[in-house]
C-alpha cells in the first residue's frame, strides 16, 4: 500500500472534518470471507491520505458492524484489513447497508446489500473490468496481426468497444442523475475536445472553459475522495495561463463556489494560501499577498499569533509585486576604478579608528555612541563616487541585484552577471544596480571590515562599467522594501521600473529579456 495512513483519534477528527450533511446515523455490516477474529478499520480518503473513523473486531464468521449515531461525511471509504489490504466502496445517502467480500480477492469479490450507489459501482467496475481486458487482448492481437487488414479489423473493434463504453457510461449517469455514484463517475472522467473543434488556441480554450463540466467543485463529498486536491492542482498549475490576474481571478471563483460549506471553504483556502505561500514562482507571491489580504479574516481556526503576524508579512511582499512599479531608493555609488576604491580605503581606516575609540570608551553604552558613528558613516560616504536614484537611471532595463560578498551564491553568482552583462546585457540597454547588503551588526570593527570586504569583491571580479553601478546605502531600508531574506535577489525592471520578473537567475532575465525584445 503506498498510501499514507494518519491514525488520529476518531474524536479529534470529529471537530475536523465534521460535515453533517444527513441527520439519520450510519450502521454497515460487514462479512468477510477469511477475516475472521480481525481488527477491521473503517475510513475515508482525503486526496492522498486515508484517514480512519471507526473500528471494531470480526466474529468467528468474520462478521462485524460499523455504527454511530451521526450521519458519515459524503465520500469514498475504505476497510482496512490486517493484511494491510483495503477496499474502497461509496457513502452516499444510503448509510444502513450491508457489505460482503472474500480475502481471496477483495478487490473484485465485494457485493453490497441496500446501498444502491455501491451496487451499480461495482457493475460499472465488473463492466470496466470486463471492456479493459477485451481491449488488451484485442491489442495484443494487433500486434501479431499477419497484414494490414487483420490490423484494420482489430482497429474497429477497439474503436467498437471504446464506443460500447462510452455507451453504457452515459447510461449510467442519465438513468442515475443525482446519485453521488453518477456524481462520482462522472468526477473520473475527463473532458475530451469534440473533432469539429480546430485550431490549437481554440481547443485550449474549450478545454479550459468545460475542465469542470464533470467535477463539481462545490459538491463536499468530491473532497473526500482521492482525486479533489489533485484536479484542482492539474487546473492551477497545467491548464491556467500562469499570470497573477488569471489566477487570482481563479482563486476567488473557486473560493466563491465552496463558500457553502464551511469544510470545503476552509480546505480550499487553506490549500490555496499554503500553495501560493510555497511556490518560488515568481507570480505566486501575488496570489499569495492577494488571498491573504482579501480573505485571511475568514481563517477564525487560525491562531492569534498567525493572524497578528501576517498582515504586516503581506504589507512587506505587497511593496514589490511582479507588476508593481519598483519603490525607488537613492545609493551612494563605488568609484568606477581600483585606484578609486582604494583611496576610499584611507577613509574606511579612519571611520573605523574613530567608532573602535568611541566603542573602548566604557563610560559610553553602544546606544549613546549610535549618533556619532552615524555621523561618521555619513562623513564616510560623502567620499563616495556621488549619488544615483533608481527612478533617475535611463534604460530599457534595470536589474536590482541584491547581495553580499561573504554569501556563497554571491561569489560565484555575481562575477557571472557581470560577464553577462558585459557579454551581451548591456548591448539590450540594460542597467545593472549591485546593491551591497552591509551587515546590520553591533561590532563596529566586523562592520567596517565587512565594507571592506565588498571593495575587494569588485575590485577582484573588476565590476566596472558606464551602467553597472556598484551601490549602497547604510540608511537606505532595502531589506524591507524589496523583501530580502535571503542573498542573491534580481529584479528585473521595464524602462518605466515596473517589475517584469523576480527572483530568477541571471539567464533567466536574459530570457526573459531577449522574449520582450522579440514583442
Amino acid at each position: 500500500m503506498n498510501k499514507k495512513i494518519i491514525f488520529t483519534s476518531i474524536f479529534l477528527l470529529s471537530i475536523l472534518f465534521s460535515m453533517n450533511l444527513y441527520s439519520q446515523g450510519y450502521k454497515i455490516k460487514v462479512k468477510i470471507k477469511g477475516a475472521e477474529n480481525q481488527e477491521l478499520i473503517l475510513g475515508y480518503h482525503k486526496n492522498d491520505n486515508l484517514i480512519p473513523s471507526d473500528t471494531v473486531k470480526t466474529d468467528k464468521k468474520g462478521v462485524a458492524t460499523f455504527e454511530g449515531k451521526e450521519a458519515l461525511n459524503g465520500g469514498m471509504y475504505f476497510i482496512f484489513l490486517p493484511s494491510k489490504k483495503y477496499f474502497d466502496f461509496l457513502i452516499g445517502d444510503d448509510q444502513n447497508f450491508e457489505i460482503e467480500n472474500d480475502t481471496t480477492d477483495i478487490y473484485s469479490n465485494a457485493s453490497y446489500k441496500g446501498s444502491k450507489d455501491n451496487e451499480l459501482l461495482s457493475e460499472y467496475h465488473k463492466f470496466l473490468m470486463a471492456q479493459n481486458k477485451k481491449m488488451s487482448d484485442l491489442n495484443a492481437q494487433k500486434k501479431t496481426a499477419k497484414n494490414d487488414a487483420e490490423k484494420k479489423e482489430i482497429d474497429k473493434k477497439l474503436k467498437e468497444a471504446n464506443e460500447e463504453y462510452v455507451a453504457y457510461y452515459n447510461k449510467s449517469v442519465s438513468e442515475n442523475e443525482g446519485s453521488f455514484f453518477a456524481t462520482f463517475i462522472k468526477a473520473t472522467r475527463e473532458i475530451e475536445v469534440p473533432e469539429e473543434i480546430k485550431g490549437q488556441k481554440t481547443r485550449y480554450y474549450y478545454y479550459k472553459n468545460h475542465y469542470f463540466d464533470n467535477f463539481d467543485v462545490s459538491n463536499p463529498r468530491l473532497l473526500f475522495t482521492p482525486f479533489y486536491e489533485k484536479k484542482i492542482d492539474t487546473y492551477f498549475d497545467k491548464i491556467l495561463i500562469q499570470n497573477p490576474d488569471t489566477l487570482i481571478a481563479e482563486a476567488d471563483i473557486m473560493l466563491a463556489k465552496t463558500r457553502h460549506n464551511d469544510e470545503l471553504y476552509k480546505y480550499m483556502l487553506i490549500h490555496l494560501f499554503n500553495k501560493y505561500a510555497g511556490s518560488k514562482y515568481m507570480f505566486a507571491e501575488n496570489v499569495y499577498v492577494h488571498l491573504g489580504f482579501i480573505y485571511a479574516k475568514d481563517a477564525t481556526w487560525s491562531t492569534d499569533s498567525f493572524r497578528n503576524q501576517l498582515p504586516p508579512k503581506l504589507k512587506r511582499k505587497a511593496n514589490c509585486l511582479v507588476g508593481n512599479i519598483a519603490l525607488n531608493i537613492t545609493m551612494q555609488t563605488l568609484p568606477s576604478d581600483s585606484l578609486g576604491i582604494d583611496m576610499l580605503r584611507i577613509f574606511l581606516d579612519d571611520m573605523k579608528e574613530r567608532g573602535l575609540e568611541l566603542e573602548n570608551d566604557e563610560t559610553r553604552t553602544f546606544e549613546e555612541n549610535l549618533p556619532e558613528l552615524s555621523g561618521f558613516i555619513l562623513e564616510f560616504l560623502g567620499n563616495f563616487n556621488g549619488y544615483v536614484e533608481l527612478e533617475d537611471i535611463e534604460a530599457k532595463y534595470t536589474i536590482l541585484w541584491f547581495y553580499e560578498p561573504d554569501c556563497s551564491h554571491c561569489k560565484t553568482q555575481t562575477p557571472e552577471l557581470y560577464k553577462s552583462w558585459n557579454e551581451e546585457l548591456k548591448d539590450l540597454d540594460v542597467a545593472v544596480m549591485a546593491i551591497y547588503l552591509e551587515r546590520n551588526t553591533d561590532d563596529w570593527a566586523k562592520f567596517c571590515g565587512h565594507i571592506g570586504k565588498w571593495f575587494g569583491f569588485v575590485q577582484k571580479n573588476k565590476m566596472y562599467g558606464e551602467k553597472w553601478y556598484n551601490v549602497s546605502n547604510a540608511f537606505e531600508d532595502h531589506r524591507n522594501k524589496y523583501d530580502i531574506s535571503s542573498t542573491p535577489v534580481l529584479y528585473l525592471l521595464d524602462e518605466n521600473k515596473k517589475i517584469v520578473a523576480k527572483r530568477i537567475g541571471h539567464e533567466q532575465a536574459l530570457e526573459v529579456i531577449e522574449s520582450m525584445e522579440k514583442k
